[in-house]
This record gives C-alpha cells, sequence and structure tokens, in this order.
C-alpha cells in the first residue's frame, strides 16, 4: 500500500511507520513520534466579512487552515494554530495480533491532548487484516497520516478537499491487499460511528459548544498500484446530527428533520517518475438534507526534487451548490493557489515555506481573499 508521497527514498519507511500497524517479532513494542511547528500569517486588503465567530470577521484578512481541529490564522504572526506532536505505540503479541495506540498534542487552544488511534489487529494471514477500536475516518488520500507534515511536500494538505467537522471513528475495519499481475491493490470496509464533543469545527462559526455526531458510518476504499502510479475512490456514507450543548437541543436540519443521511465520494490519481511528483485529489460531498449543500472539491499539486529541495506549485477549489434561497444558506466558493519549497535537512527532518493566494468568489465574502505566508519543521522519529 503506498501511502507516502514525499521524496520517496527518504521517507518512505519513516511515515510508513508512523500510521501502518505492522506486527513484527512476539512482544515487541515499537514506539515512534512524529512534531510540525508551524508559524503563519496572513496578509492583503481587508475584507469584513459576517460568516465565521467575530474574533475572526474582525480581523482584516484571515485563512481556515485547519477546519478538522477549528484552525484559523489572520494578520498577526501565529505559531499555535497548527503546531502539534504525536507518539504513536505499536505492540505485537504475535504473528496475528498487535495493538496501536497515537496520542497527539496541538498547541491550539482547547485542542491539547486527543487520542487520535486506538485499535487491536487480527491478521489471520498477511493479506487480511481486521481492525476495531478508534481510527481516523478514510475520506481521502491523507486522511490517514494528515497530522504527519513530514509525509507530505506542502505544509498542509489543502482546506479545500480536507475540512469537515468529523476526522476519526470508533468501529472496525477489514482490509486485504492483493497482487495481480504488476498492480498491487488494497481493499478496505470500515464502519462505526463518533460523537464530537466540544466540536473544534463549530467553534469557527461561534462560541457556544455544540456536539456533532456522524452515526452509522459505513465506507468502502479501493487503492491500486503499478510503478509510476498510485489511484484511489473512496465511497463513505453517514447520518449526521448536531447538539447545541448548553441547551441540550437537537438542531434542526434543513430537511425539518433531527438526522439526516451524508455522501461523501473520494478520486486520486497520483504519479511518481524520478524527480517528479504528481499528486491529484476529486471529491464530491453530498450534505444537501443535512447541512444544505452540495459541494465539489479538487486538489492538484505538480513537485519537482533537485537535491535535497523539492519545490511544489498547486492549485485547489471548493464550490457548494443550495437548492434553498439566499437567506436561508449562501454557498461558500473558494479558489487557492499554492508555491511551496521543501528542503530536507536531515534524515527525518525537513524545513518548508509556503505561499498560499486565497481567492473567494462567495458573494457576500465568506472568508475573504487573503495571501498566507507559512513556515514550517517538520520531524519524525
Amino acid at each position: 500500500m503506498k501511502i507516502c508521497w514525499s521524496n520517496k527514498k527518504a521517507v518512505a519507511a519513516a511515515c510508513c511507520a508512523l500510521v501502518v500497524a505492522a506486527p513484527a517479532q512476539a512482544d515487541d513494542l515499537k514506539l515512534s513520534g512524529f512534531a510540525s511547528v508551524v508559524a503563519g500569517k496572513t496578509s492583503g486588503s481587508c475584507v469584513p466579512v459576517d460568516s465565521l465567530a467575530d474574533k475572526y470577521n474582525e480581523a482584516c484578512t484571515r485563512y481556515v487552515a485547519n477546519w478538522g481541529t477549528g484552525a484559523v490564522y489572520t494578520d498577526d504572526l501565529a505559531l499555535n494554530r497548527e503546531t502539534r506532536a504525536g507518539v504513536q505505540a505499536d505492540y505485537s503479541f504475535n504473528r496475528q495480533w498487535s495493538a496501536t495506540a497515537q496520542v497527539t498534542a496541538r498547541t491550539l487552544k482547547d485542542q491539547r491532548v486527543n487520542l487520535e488511534w486506538a485499535y487491536l489487529t487480527w491478521s489471520p494471514t498477511p493479506e487480511w487484516k481486521l481492525q476495531v477500536g478508534r481510527k481516523r475516518l478514510p475520506l481521502y488520500y491523507y486522511s490517514d497520516f494528515q497530522d504527519v507534515g513530514f509525509a507530505y511536500n506542502t505544509i498542509r494538505p489543502s482546506p479545500d478537499v480536507y475540512g469537515w467537522d468529523v476526522v476519526n471513528y470508533n468501529g472496525a475495519s477489514l482490509s486485504t491487499t492483493r497482487s495481480l499481475g504488476d498492480w498491487s491493490l488494497r481493499a478496505e470496509a470500515y464502519a462505526g460511528a463518533e460523537k464530537s464533543r466540544d466540536n473544534p469545527y463549530s467553534t469557527l462559526f461561534g462560541p457556544d459548544p455544540v456536539e456533532v455526531k456522524w452515526s452509522g458510518v459505513t465506507g468502502l476504499s479501493l487503492e491500486m498500484s503499478k510503478d509510476w502510479f498510485t489511484g484511489r475512490i473512496s465511497y463513505t456514507r453517514t447520518k449526521f446530527q448536531a447538539k447545541d450543548q448548553t441547551t441540550g437541543d437537537q438542531a434542526v436540519l434543513f430537511d425539518g428533520s433531527t438526522k439526516a443521511s451524508q455522501d461523501f465520494l473520494g478520486l486520486v490519481f497520483n504519479g511518481d517518475w524520478d524527480e517528479w511528483q504528481l499528486r491529484s485529489e476529486f471529491g464530491k460531498a453530498k450534505r444537501m438534507n443535512a447541512v444544505g449543500y452540495d459541494a465539489d472539491f479538487h486538489l492538484i499539486t505538480l513537485g519537482r526534487m533537485f537535491g535535497g529541495f523539492t519545490v511544489t506549485a498547486g492549485l485547489s477549489g471548493y464550490k457548494e451548490k443550495t437548492r434553498f434561497e439566499a437567506n436561508t444558506y449562501v454557498p461558500v466558493k473558494l479558489d487557492t493557489r499554492t508555491l511551496a519549497l521543501r528542503y530536507d535537512v536531515h534524515k527525518g527532518g525537513a524545513l518548508k515555506f509556503q505561499i498560499d493566494q486565497v481567492k473567494d468568489k462567495t458573494v457576500p465574502a465568506f472568508s475573504g481573499k487573503a495571501r498566507v505566508l507559512s513556515v514550517a519543521y517538520d520531524v519524525v522519529f
């Protein structure tokens, strides 16, 4: 299974060790970790908005860097929006049974320490794995290792694609890996649920604590690779609910109910040719009945290595559509252009610089246009 994309020879072993529970010898404990120190700020002409929480609306410019954690950059330089560290423990009981746990700490307010993973793995044969517990919801290509900044060339996967109110689930997954001629295949089915109290995504829009619940999570993914090509398709379906934690009142959704279905589809086409790396991802979200919109989104990046340096240019976009009137819901439309420079300063460590130019085509503006400057140091150990 190919999950890591950067300077492949340098980081494949490091980042894959962080995100795959690989049974080793009996009674074997493996500890690994990652950390990212990230600073960023926005600049540009002031754009008034009233779509976000007051503390963001009052800024001159603003940029949502991570919807899942509620990380927003403004005109003031900040070090605490995306800075994070994680430690993972993999314990192998024998050839068939292992356990994995990962704890991630963030400097972002109210996002201090979280248990991201805690699951058991049973591998009856080398080709099959059954995992039960808490995992990352594999909506898209980077989902499993999104926190491991060293595993990709940009400072962050584009928030135009990676931006949802739930990122984990509690449940089970069954996966298999196969070789069909020159092709390597991995298929996974998963099911579960997640209840997110004090939901970080909801803090982007107001101070009141909100509980978001995704129940009845079911999904399938298929990843295939051959030589320079990697492709992936995924489909996830869930039920959506939200509740005001202060009053206990259930939110009335756009279809008039308190529980509605939502669907997510993802397609990936990646390529690696010598010094060149192409990454592309396309997705659809159907959330009309739940939160009032359907969305199309994409990201495309092209990188080239020059020794220890990698230059990456990319574009991404997010576009909503709604069947409701403008006084009920305003569909969001965002486009981003990205230029990033990565330098591998030592084994397991990389320094990155990135410029993002964000265009907000929402009427009226949702977050506003902005230029985003970021610098990061990523490490795995």
